[in-house]
């Protein structure tokens, strides 16, 4: 079979009625971590996941106590909110579970039922006022939330309230965001459209009161993690498929999208005759649950330790309702693969809905796949990271208006778009398990040659993408400008080394040694190609200079909740996310992924520049180093020159 027929009998057999069944099933449930409503759509997930012919179904559950670890993750808290209101001058504001998102996630109860108190301002409350008993409303849009929680909590009030979309302009009506306090938090939070906050904020300065009112169920729920298999040819190695289960209601696209897309290619692929590695799903709390999953799980030995993964994240959104494209996120460069070659040959193939004039070319509205450099935004960033150092490919789709707020509903899933990832996502993983035939493996290396050769190419003078603007030039050091003509001789040799790996991996997909060698040679020829074209000269020796060379601690797969250690830090990182959430995530831990025991600060900072295919300044890349070296993520090399000791150190990262 050829990867064009793959991809048509998979896009033929999807059941989009069932898919979008199973959307708004787990759309009805607020998923926190560890709920009574996770637990009802994992309870879901598991029959139906049963009913695809998945085997060896079960619904794990690990502690939710705020005690467990796994490596840095610590275990949630047991939390099921009940109802919640927020009434003012006789009308109620907040009707929770009406309104979906209004209340914030670990909100405590209000100890005697409903209770009447004083609106305080927090620009007042810090100029002094009392916040005993107070609801403080955070009416300074440069006030991160848990900040003015913490305070809040600190000098006793009774809750917290804020708009966390004042910063928006593409908002919708009525929506609302995600907001979220401290496991354990002694006050209560709400989240307020901009029309609401001003309402009470005029309020508060007339001395009036507001009614609260937040009932929480009793603290017994577990953390459910769902896995099922879907064996192979026996041969013993696994393809784990993720998505990732939690998120207050509705979460439609955030991600009752994904898991039903799972559920999709689980019924798709059940159907289709067995072979190749056995398939692992996994639906799982997000970043925590796969934590857990993988230490005590796949590091305790009870399932194998995956050789390839595939993570869905976001898989139906509405292009045009949601401004989205559907990204094809590469895994990391530190571990790379053929996989988001496929991923990216298997949505061109897929079949179009209109096409050009002539019908000679596919011309979708807003069907455009994007592939893109790892960000590390989802559950694929803690199984290609140590000790677990898997290869991976994540599908999800952005930019998004309705993401983590109210308006992330059913009707912002679109059923064709929905179909088109699943027919990417399981012709990608149904392209692997069909290793055995020679025409389809044939496929699969040319589609990685290709993408390979293209990603060379596109390193040359005037085929480079400008990146998006840098946001932090202010801080008066060089940049570090992976587009620039100065890194031309670094992007040329970057992403020649890092193709010329990931066609190694094509042993994965049953590509015979011999194509593999001969694959590996063109590009070659196409890396001295370009590398001629390079006419900069190299890097000075100053530019390499090198700074300390750091190393990864062996703390596990990264949690980009504990790489900041100190107030000071906390608050610098939350105000590079406040600035650029999606930039800076990227930056952070593409810098944590450029250490490896052998580059100094300078070439670490080049490496994830390249990798990230974002600009960094070298005041930028010191500042998160010196963070993660606070936290304990990152340790100096006693010797550079001590091969041995930075062997010894490196090999606590575990290569694939």
């Amino acid at each position: 079979m050829r990867l064009s027929q793959l991809v048509a009998a998979v896009h033929d057999g999807i059941d989009v009625d069932a898919a979008m069944a199973d959307v708004a099933e787990v759309a009805q449930h607020d998923r926190y971590q560890a709920s009574a409503g996770i637990h009802a759509a994992a309870g879901y997930v598991a029959q139906r996941a049963v009913d695809a012919g998945l085997r060896d179904v079960t619904v794990h559950t690990f502690p939710a106590d705020g005690a467990r670890r796994w490596w840095t993750y610590q275990a949630p808290m047991s939390w099921t909110p009940v109802r919640a209101s927020l009434r003012h001058g006789g009308e109620t504001l907040i009707d929770y579970p009406a309104q979906p998102y209004t209340l914030a996630a670990y909100s405590a109860p209000t100890r005697a039922g409903s209770v009447a108190v004083p609106l305080l301002r927090w620009s007042a409350m810090c100029a002094g006022a009392d916040a005993t008993g107070a609801l403080v409303l955070l009416d300074d849009v440069r006030v991160p939330f848990p900040e003015c929680a913490r305070r809040a909590a600190a000098g006793g009030a009774v809750a917290v309230a804020a708009d966390p979309l004042s910063a928006r302009t593409d908002r919708l009506a009525d929506q609302v965001g995600r907001l979220e306090l401290l496991p354990g938090a002694a006050l209560a939070g709400f989240s307020l459209t901009a029309a609401q906050l001003a309402r009470l904020s005029a309020a508060a300065d007339r001395g009036e009161t507001v009614t609260v009112d937040v009932a929480v169920a009793g603290s017994t729920a577990t953390m459910p993690v769902v896995t099922g298999v879907l064996p192979g040819d026996g041969g013993g190695d696994e393809f784990l498929l993720s998505a990732h289960l939690c998120h207050p209601r509705p979460s439609a696209n955030d991600n009752a999208s994904g898991v039903a897309a799972l559920l999709a290619t689980a019924r798709l692929l059940g159907a289709r005759p067995a072979g190749g590695p056995d398939l692992r799903f996994l639906w799982a709390p997000e970043f925590v649950g796969v934590a857990a999953y993988l230490h005590d799980l796949v590091g305790g030995g009870a399932v194998a330790r995956p050789s390839l993964a595939v993570n869905v994240d976001m898989a139906g959104q509405d292009p045009y309702r949601c401004g989205s494209s559907l990204v094809i996120e590469r895994g990391p460069d530190d571990v790379p693969s053929f996989l988001p070659a496929l991923a990216g040959r298997c949505a061109d193939l897929v079949p179009a809905r209109a096409r050009s004039y002539s019908g000679a070319v596919p011309c979708d509205p807003g069907q455009a796949a994007v592939t893109a450099p790892f960000s590390g935004g989802s559950d694929h960033a803690l199984v290609s990271d140590a000790p677990t150092r898997c290869p991976t490919v994540s599908f999800g789709h952005w930019p998004d208006r309705a993401n983590h707020t109210s308006a992330d509903t059913l009707d912002m899933v679109d059923p064709a778009e929905l179909r088109r990832t699943v027919t990417v996502a399981a012709s990608t993983v149904a392209a692997v398990r069909g290793r055995a035939d020679p025409a389809l493996a044939a496929d699969v290396a040319d589609a990685c040659a290709g993408w390979a050769a293209g990603h060379i190419l596109a390193a040359l003078p005037g085929r480079q993408r400008p990146p998006a603007p840098y946001p932090y030039r202010d801080d008066g050091s060089p940049v570090l400008d992976p587009a620039s003509d100065a890194a031309l001789v670094r992007r040329v040799a970057h992403r020649s080394e890092i193709v010329g790996r990931c066609v190694g991996t094509l042993t994965y997909a049953g590509v015979p040694a011999g194509e593999i060698v001969r694959t590996a040679r063109w590009l070659a020829d196409v890396s001295a190609t370009a590398a001629d074209r390079a006419l900069c000269a190299e890097p000075s020796a100053d530019d390499e200079a090198a700074g300390t060379v750091l190393a990864r601690a062996a703390l596990g797969p990264v949690n980009p909740r504990t790489l900041a250690a100190t107030d000071a830090d906390r608050a610098w990182l939350a105000e590079r996310l406040a600035e650029d959430r999606g930039g800076s995530h990227a930056r952070v831990l593409t810098l944590l992924r450029a250490v490896d025991g052998r580059r100094g600060r300078r070439s670490a900072a080049w490496w994830a520049a390249l990798a990230g295919e974002l600009p960094i300044s070298v005041a930028f890349a010191d500042r998160v180093f010196d963070m993660l070296h606070r936290a304990g993520w990152v340790v100096p090399v006693p010797d550079p020159e001590d091969l041995d000791a930075a062997e010894e150190i490196d090999a606590t990262r575990h290569p694939a």
